[in-house]
């Protein structure tokens, strides 16, 4: 509420309330200046000075919030609001999240101005990284870095002496290194206070691993995880790989080169990193080593009605209630064993029946040999990493039979329908794939080079045995 606001409600503005006006005044010139231009008549070295000013002009920001935060907790404002605590009070009336407001009143202990029992100053906590912050030298990220290590040895049983150095250290490496580097150099620094810290700190990591997965009302899943370091480097050894963009060439059927379902791999990073956990679990699923899986990559049981799965429109109920959209369900179900359950009114069984969507383990297994891994052309995804393909779909009165299926890799499947691909399988019972026709406009099929090899290879012995004949001794 600025001084005009204020007065118009009868209030007679605060010094306080006159120097924000100020503040938000110069602010609103500034900004404009800058949005017509103002930033043009600057070379490299001095726009990028003119960030840093800014910069510590941003850092010195939360000293208001220190002042504010101690002065709350002066006049008890928790109890008088009925919250529980400050960081509640700051959530709830600034609609910070949980940890950016426990952040800021970690900060107004630590380098904020103190009071004694008589309300004599005292220094802060941390009065060099204080000093630091008054100054504009360190940012508001730089000082949680420096506290939050430092309050892990400021106990009983170190050497004060230490700690203060140690503050001082750190608070000059905030000068010239990023957030990133300062947490590596902060962990050195406790350890060098604490050297028996080390294995602590493992044991605290252990103790605060976790895994929690919860549905959305939408379908999805969301949830929070710490890993222990062993855990996460491994699944980044195991993800990595998956994540990289797709980037492949396709030799189209008259010799030339070109970009096609693969041209640009619009995935975001963390998409990419999602798609290749979702390639690992579906792996693990199609397996045997899994006990009751069977090689199927879910077991969920869904109701949904026969017209809805037709029309592929509507919901599906999980056993728990929860609504899945048919679109998401037919995904799911995409290597499910589907059983059709016909339900009366008063939701008693009428009849039960079974259709198989899934291959048989003969079926996957001659999958295998023939297509040797995912059939798009280009790819060369293993059999290990693909997935089995109705071409025509079972939705659509497919059936599961060789001639219907193909293997496919999971980018591959998801992604070429919508890029104008379609798949057949040829005279000799091999899958190829029509390209759309901005990238052919004939439309030649295509082969997948690891499978024409592999035909050729197979054609050509076959001409062989036929030149020999039997080997002696043949009956």
């Amino acid at each position: 509420m600025f001084s005009g606001e204020i007065q118009a409600v009868g209030i007679e503005p605060k010094p306080v309330d006159l120097a924000l006006e100020q503040l938000t005044t110069g602010l609103d010139h500034l900004i404009k200046l800058v949005e017509d231009g103002g930033l043009e008549g600057y070379d490299n070295v001095g726009l990028v000075g003119f960030l840093q000013s800014f910069e510590r002009f941003r850092n010195r920001l939360p000293l208001i919030d220190h002042r504010a935060i101690r002065d709350a907790q002066a006049r008890s404002l928790p109890d008088a609001l009925t919250q529980t605590s400050l960081a509640k009070v700051l959530i709830s009336a600034l609609r910070l999240s949980p940890s950016e407001a426990h952040r800021r009143v970690k900060a107004a202990e630590t380098v904020g101005e103190r009071v004694n029992m008589l309300g004599q100053p005292l220094d802060a906590v941390r009065p060099v990284l204080a000093a630091a912050q008054r100054s504009g030298e360190v940012t508001p990220e730089q000082v949680h870095i420096i506290s939050r290590a430092l309050a892990s040895v400021d106990r009983p049983g170190f050497n004060q002496a230490d700690i203060a150095a140690g503050e001082e250290l750190l608070t000059s490496f905030a000068a010239s290194f990023g957030p990133k580097e300062l947490s590596a150099l902060a962990d050195k620094t406790v350890d060098a206070i604490n050297p028996d810290g080390t294995l602590a700190k493992d044991q605290l990591n252990n103790d605060r691993r976790h895994l929690i997965l919860r549905q959305t009302r939408d379908g999805a899943y969301a949830g929070e995880f710490r890993f222990t370091g062993t855990l996460g480097a491994k699944l980044l050894a195991v993800l990595s790989p998956l994540a990289k963009p797709r980037v492949e060439t396709i030799t189209l059927a008259d010799g030339s080169k070109g970009h096609g379902v693969l041209d640009v791999d619009e995935r975001s990073h963390g998409q990419r990193m999602h798609d290749a956990l979702e390639d690992v679990c579906d792996q693990m699923l199609r397996s045997r080593g899994l006990p009751d899986s069977g090689g199927t990559p879910a077991t969920v049981i869904v109701t949904i009605s026969f017209e809805d799965l037709l029309a592929k429109a509507g919901y599906g109920a999980v056993s728990d209630g929860t609504l899945i959209p048919t679109g998401q369900l037919l995904k799911l179900a995409n290597a499910a064993d589907i059983i059709p359950t016909v339900l009366a009114k008063t939701g008693a069984v009428l009849d039960q029946g079974r259709s198989r969507r899934v291959a048989t383990t003969n079926q996957t297994l001659a999958l295998n040999a023939r297509d040797r891994g995912c059939s798009f052309p280009g790819c060369a995804h293993p059999p290990e990493w693909c997935e089995r393909h109705h071409i025509t779909p079972w939705i659509d009165g497919g059936k599961t039979d060789l001639n219907n299926l193909t293997l496919l890799c999971r980018y591959h499947h998801h992604n070429f329908l919508s890029r104008g691909w379609t798949c057949e399988v040829n005279a000799d019972g091999l899958p190829w794939w029509r390209p759309p026709r901005w990238l052919d406009h004939l439309q030649r099929p295509i082969l997948n080079t690891r499978i024409r090899l592999a035909h050729l290879h197979e054609s050509a012995e076959d001409r062989a045995a036929v030149r020999t004949g039997p080997s002696r001794g043949s009956p």
